[in-house]
């Protein structure tokens, strides 16, 4: 399992923020007030600007933004919980209702389409380029500039960054939409605030196999730490940079210098460390790059040929210009790239753990218990390190999927580690099991497989119950033997005169039910159906 702590350099979350209604954005001097009034704060005509509620804006960018790279704003417009937003942008009653005495009817549009049969503008005059009547225009501004953007609820825009001086800055936008033929109502101001940096954002974040508590920037020695950079990077300006990472873990084991984005470090002591990284962008500067759509002459031959300037051929090749430059002028490798750093360190804490979990031994035996009998599976597990406060183990299935029985306990201290764990089975079967030992700071585990056979051995009160049944089949044996021997071999003689009295009550007790009850109590050998009795023949 991996966990992991992010920790920010240079880089700040982009601003997502209600944005609220400003009164400074600049009315410029060709604003055709006409098609796009301006109102001020508190305007009463705000409260009506919108049929259900009030429109509110996320405004966000993805600052801080490396200088000569590019930043992006975006806006969405929120609307009332009783409208909704169809995928084509427009917008819609979410159910029917009544709205300042007006019924609506749910999928109905807010504001149904207009008239389109005319040319649509900017504020500036500046004719809107799209095939369709925009529904909202956007218009920004900031550093005494504006950019015009006609859009549906959810826009952006994207600006460069090159030569503007260094600094948090304030981008203001305003937004309007159409409602009829040359005429937009305004919705409402925001703002988002950005920066410009000569430091390259990036984020580092810190791995560790079974770390115990994610951020608390506490390690185990001797388990590896992944060290990974996140450039900031959304308009890809550094996507052709030569980046290089130096690293330094701070304990001494010296320098490490690399492209990769991923390190691995393992600290074999404990203590406390302050690992750092300086990164190094090489940028090709694009003041360097050939002017476009220019025709240049392709290289010609050596001048030895005897082919002068003068009647070189020109060629034009495709996709690929040749800058002309006279040899005095041609700019060394300085001139033609930019160099950019960051930096970034950190505290961590570094601790002795659990290195290592081993099951050593698993023995089963039989306990008998009032209900059934069960196999008892005692595993010995054994650890290196330092000692655990807790240990858990779980039964899972033969898959090693599902588990099946859970149970963690409290870990007495002790000089070694060396614990026997206790578990009950009533079922034949394969089982896997994983056993887990953790402290404040580090966590173990281990696995393994096994399986029980109930049949494999027979317990104690087994064994006395299968005598019994084996006393009590000899038994019936005899007592089926002795009654068949009794009425076959003997018959009880009876007297000529007929007699009513003790004589004849004796000799209806010779029965099979009699002759078993008397031979389980008998106490000598005495003959209950004798042969002669004492009467006269």
């Amino acid at each position: 399992m991996w966990v992991s702590v992010v920790l920010v350099a240079l880089l700040e979350v982009a601003s997502h923020t209600v944005a609220k209604p400003r009164n400074d954005f600049t009315r410029y001097p060709s604003w055709n007030t006409k098609m796009y009034p301006i109102w001020k704060d508190g305007d009463p005509r705000y409260k009506e600007s919108w049929k259900g509620g009030k429109v509110s804006f996320n405004v966000g960018n993805d600052s801080p933004t490396l200088t000569g790279a590019k930043v992006t704003f975006t806006i969405d417009l929120e609307f009332p919980h009783i409208q909704r937003v169809q995928p084509n942008g427009e917008v819609v009653w979410a159910e029917d209702g009544t709205v300042n005495g007006t019924k609506y009817h749910a999928s109905e549009l807010v504001y149904p389409t207009q008239n389109t049969e005319w040319e649509a503008v900017f504020p500036d005059g500046i004719p809107v380029k799209t095939d369709k009547k925009p529904n909202y225009v956007f218009v920004w501004k900031a550093w005494g500039q504006y950019w015009q953007v006609a859009d549906g609820p959810s826009s952006s825009l994207t600006i460069d960054t090159d030569g503007i001086p260094l600094g948090s800055y304030t981008m203001d936008v305003v937004i309007y939409h159409y409602r009829s033929k040359e005429k937009f109502i305004p919705l409402g101001y925001a703002s988002n605030q950005f920066s410009i940096t000569d430091q390259i954002p990036f984020a580092v974040s810190l791995d560790q196999v079974n770390d115990i508590v994610a951020g608390d920037m506490h390690f185990i020695q001797n388990r590896a730490i992944a060290f990974t950079i996140t450039l900031h990077d959304p308009s890809e300006y550094l996507s052709n940079a030569d980046i290089t990472f130096n690293w330094d873990f701070g304990d001494e084991s010296g320098a490490l210098i690399t492209r990769e984005l991923t390190v691995t470090h393992t600290y074999i002591s404990s203590g406390s460390f302050k690992p750092q990284v300086v990164i190094q962008a090489v940028i090709p500067d694009k003041a360097c790059d050939p002017p476009v759509g220019t025709p240049t002459k392709a290289p010609g031959p050596p001048t030895d040929q005897g082919i002068t300037d003068a009647n070189r051929p020109m060629t034009l090749i495709s996709m690929v210009v040749f800058a002309k430059r006279d040899a005095d002028h041609k700019p060394s490798d300085d001139d033609c790239v930019i160099y950019r750093y960051g930096s970034f360190c950190t505290d961590i804490e570094v601790f002795e753990g659990i290195e290592k979990v081993e099951i050593v031994q698993m023995d089963t035996a039989v306990m008998a218990t009032p209900k059934m009998d069960k196999n008892v599976l005692d595993i010995t597990v054994t650890c290196q390190g330092s000692l655990p406060k807790e240990v858990c183990s779980v039964i899972l299935d033969a898959e090693c999927l599902r588990p099946i029985h859970t149970a963690c306990n409290m870990v007495e201290p002790s000089k070694e580690c060396q614990l026997v764990l206790h578990h009950f089975f009533s079922d034949s079967g394969v089982y896997c099991i994983n056993v887990s030992m953790a402290n404040d700071v580090s966590l173990a585990v281990t696995s393994a497989k096994f399986s029980v056979n109930m049949g494999s051995s027979v317990s104690p009160s087994g064994t006395i119950i299968m005598l019994w049944g084996v006393l009590l089949l000899v038994l019936a044996v005899g007592i089926v033997a002795y009654s068949y021997k009794c009425f076959k071999s003997y018959h009880c003689l009876k007297e000529g005169v007929v007699s009513r009295g003790p004589q004849l009550s004796q000799a209806h007790s010779c029965s099979g039910a009699s002759i078993i009850w008397k031979l389980l109590n008998r106490q000598g050998a005495v003959d209950n159906c004798p042969l002669l009795q004492e009467k006269l023949v």
